[in-house]
This record gives structure tokens, C-alpha cells and sequence, in this order.
């Protein structure tokens, strides 16, 4: 796996345990200046059965964590409200994200300052039939979050797929059966055969360019290739697009 938040055509892919994976994320917090990260599945897979638990990892006070889902806070909590719903990032924690909300819905970010959480930055990420999970970067205060993400929009998006990935396997959208690259995968690498650039793929798939290289990474990892171009023809002639 590449280092959180980048993607390297040239890295061989491997399984970290979840104790090494926690490590890169922490590595990666510390370097950004960040405080906290969270992941949480707010819309399971239609075909996964509800176990009536909350799937929820973070690096938050134990307390806090304890405190949310036994409380089963994401029922209520507005960032979950909105990743439900928004497929861009967005920002949270200022007086005008919460006026829209309701008393019980603000509670949830009232008793969470209480816990050193204050400003954040989450990433709907969507998965395997209709799942969507999100994950969320916290930084020390609002305007150096946004500074963090004016500067490295791009990585916290890619981190946050890698998160999800990690914790969700065969995430995103499912690979039809024999082909060992997701339709999401595909599709990206069908306009790399037309000579689209990044750029020019994620309007036409109503993706961040940068999830389009996150993909296009996975792709070229996954088939072995030097580059985009050569996984396209490797593809091609396996007859995977």
C-alpha cells in the first residue's frame, strides 16, 4: 500500500495489520498538522445484514468514542446527516454549519468540544452497493484546517479512500466477476485509453481528480504496469475494458 495520502505507480502493494495501518495514519496526522481522524459506515451495503452496531474507528479520546457509540451519536450526528446525502468534501464545526441543524443534533458537536474536537474536514466516500462511509481530519483551529486544506486538499482526499479501502475490502464498487479491477477502476482506465487527461476524466465521471488517481494507482499496482498508458494496454489486450 502507498504512503497515506500519496499514490506510487511503482510501490508493490501489501497488507499492513490495522496496528502498522493506525501507525501511517498517525505519521500522516502529525506531518499535516492535524489533530484527529475518525471513520465511520453511515449507510451499509444493501446486502449486508444490519447488525445493529455502529462501524466506527478513531483516534479520538477513549472516552469520547465509548461515549458516542453507546449512545449511537451517529444517528444524529450532522456530519453523518450530511455524508448520507453530499458526494463532495465539507467542511464542519464553524456557528454556520450548525444553525441549520437541531438542539439534539448540535449536542452531539457541544459535548464533542468537550473532548478536543472542534473543526473538521470529512470525505463521503462511496462503496460497495450503496454503502457510504466517511472519514474526517480535525485540526487545532479553523483557520490553520483550512490552510491544511487549501494545501493538501488532494492527499486528504486520497487518505480518506485509503482509509475506507482499508477498512471496507473491495470498497468503491464492486469488480465484475473475473476481472480483478473495480467497474469504478474501469471506467477511469476507458477514458485513459482515449487519451484523457486526469483532469478531463474527472469531469466526465463527476469524480475529484484526485480520486481519479487514486483509481488509476490502484490500477497500475494491481496490473503490474509502468504507468496509466500500460496498464490501458495491458487491459485492452486481457480484454478487462
Amino acid at each position: 500500500m502507498p504512503t497515506l495520502g500519496e499514490i506510487s505507480e511503482l510501490e508493490t502493494p501489501s497488507s499492513p495489520s490495522w496496528d502498522a495501518f493506525e501507525l501511517d495514519i498517525t505519521d500522516f496526522l502529525k506531518k499535516l498538522e492535524l489533530t484527529y481522524y475518525s471513520y465511520v459506515q453511515v449507510r451499509k451495503p444493501m446486502k449486508q445484514p444490519g447488525s445493529g452496531s455502529i462501524e466506527f474507528r478513531a483516534n479520538y479520546k477513549p472516552e469520547w468514542i465509548k461515549r458516542y457509540c453507546e449512545r449511537r451519536y451517529d444517528q444524529i450526528d450532522p456530519v453523518c446527516f450530511l455524508a448520507r446525502q453530499a458526494r463532495s468534501p465539507f467542511s464542519w464545526g464553524s456557528k454556520q454549519f450548525l444553525s441549520v441543524f437541531s438542539k439534539q443534533q448540535k449536542r452531539v458537536f457541544w459535548e464533542g468540544r468537550d473532548y478536543g474536537i472542534h473543526y473538521g474536514f470529512s470525505i463521503p466516500v462511496l462503496g460497495i452497493d450503496g454503502g457510504v462511509s466517511v472519514a474526517s481530519f480535525t485540526g487545532h483551529n479553523k483557520s490553520a484546517l483550512a490552510e491544511v486544506i487549501s494545501e493538501h486538499g488532494p492527499r486528504l482526499h486520497v487518505a480518506a479512500h485509503q482509509i475506507c479501502d482499508f477498512l471496507e475490502p473491495g470498497s468503491d464498487v464492486a469488480s465484475e466477476e473475473g476481472s480483478p479491477l473495480t467497474v469504478r477502476e474501469r471506467e477511469c482506465l476507458v477514458w485513459v485509453s482515449q487519451g484523457l487527461t486526469s483532469e478531463e476524466i474527472a469531469d466526465r465521471v463527476f469524480l475529484s481528480v484526485s480520486t481519479v488517481n487514486y483509481h488509476l494507482g490502484n490500477v497500475v499496482r494491481k496490473m503490474s504496469a509502468r504507468n496509466r498508458h500500460h496498464a490501458a494496454l495491458l487491459a485492452l489486450a486481457k480484454g478487462l475494458v
